[in-house]
């Protein structure tokens, strides 16, 4: 065996052998290469299944299901071609469109539209909005201002004169601002308290709320008989004869200076209703006073008006002065 071998390598490396040698070791090479090259080429990955009813998109907007039968599934690379049994289909007849495709085109003209309305409303003309299309609040309108209301001012003189019996003499004291329900001479001997102005302002009204005998040219509201208050213009004076407990006659004179009137805001009225003489209002609520015989409170602070018809008032005052006691 040994023999044989070295005969055999003898005969390989003789020279005229060479070139059968090299042709021999080339054609080896070649058939291991293409044996190499023909094996990977053969071996083909297999295309993915898709799970049925599933598109697959070959081409944008197009898409091929899965779940027809007459599709082929896979062709093979070596020439085989394993395809289902079935009908030939038309392949130039459109395919379905999937649902998100048609839920993509239908959302199109809805953002082309909102665009449309974008743009319309920034070229809106000016004045008609803001640019960026909003609708602009109404701007609040301003409210008015409360009409100012007419406040009088009265202005008397009063105090104690000489009398029928032996009065002491004094002298009349100025009230250039008189309050409301301010009570006079004093709140511990109220005669008569102070109510408003009547008339448009022509008479100051005074409710008598002590036993007193009156003189003068004041008149009885509602009636002589009935004189519950006593009005009084500008000029005019009335007299009150008062007698004490002690006996003694006193009497006092009361004097209209004037009746003057002036605007003010609510504020200014408030004040007004604020320095009323709560000494007076606790007086006639005693009394039972409060209630102004034939008159009644208007919407203006310190302004009364007549029952019933306006015009009643003149006559009112004329029948007051008519059976007025002097």
């Amino acid at each position: 065996m040994t023999e044989f071998l070295s005969s055999l390598k003898a005969d390989l490396l003789d020279r005229r052998l060479m070139p059968l040698v090299a042709l021999v070791v080339v054609a080896l090479a070649g058939a291991v290469a293409y044996a190499v090259l023909s094996g990977g080429s053969s071996t083909t990955t297999p295309a993915p299944v898709a799970s049925a009813g599933s598109p697959v998109t070959v081409s944008p907007g197009l898409a091929i299901s899965q779940n027809t039968p007459e599709k082929a599934v896979s062709e093979m690379t070596g020439g085989a071609v394993a395809q289902h049994r079935g009908t030939a289909h038309n392949p130039f007849t459109p395919l379905p469109e999937p649902k998100a495709a048609a839920a993509t085109t239908a959302s199109k003209p809805s953002s082309s539209a909102s665009s449309s309305s974008g743009s319309s409303s920034s070229s809106a003309a000016p004045g008609s909005g803001s640019s960026s299309g909003g609708a602009s609040e109404p701007s609040p309108t301003p409210s008015k201002p409360a009409k100012p209301k007419t406040v009088y001012h009265v202005a008397v003189l009063f105090g104690a004169i000489p009398g029928p019996a032996t009065a002491p003499v004094t002298q009349l004291t100025p009230y250039e601002n008189l309050k409301l329900l301010t009570p006079l001479p004093s709140a511990q001997q109220p005669l008569i308290v102070y109510r408003g102005v009547t008339a448009g302002g022509k008479y100051a009204t005074f409710t008598v709320v002590g036993e007193a005998i009156l003189h003068g040219a004041g008149v009885c509201l509602p009636s002589a008989t009935q004189c519950g208050a006593i009005d009084l213009s500008i000029g005019q004076s009335e007299q009150l004869e008062y007698l004490t407990p002690t006996g003694l006659t006193l009497v006092y004179e009361l004097n209209i200076v004037s009746i003057t009137s002036s605007k003010a805001s609510t504020a200014g009225v408030k004040n007004v209703l604020r320095q009323e003489s709560k000494a007076g209002r606790e007086l006639l609520k005693r009394a039972g006073l409060v209630a102004i015989p034939g008159l009644r409170a208007s919407s203006q602070p310190g302004v009364l008006v007549f029952r019933g018809h306006p015009a009643s008032g003149a006559g009112a005052h004329a029948a007051g002065r008519s059976r007025h006691s002097r």
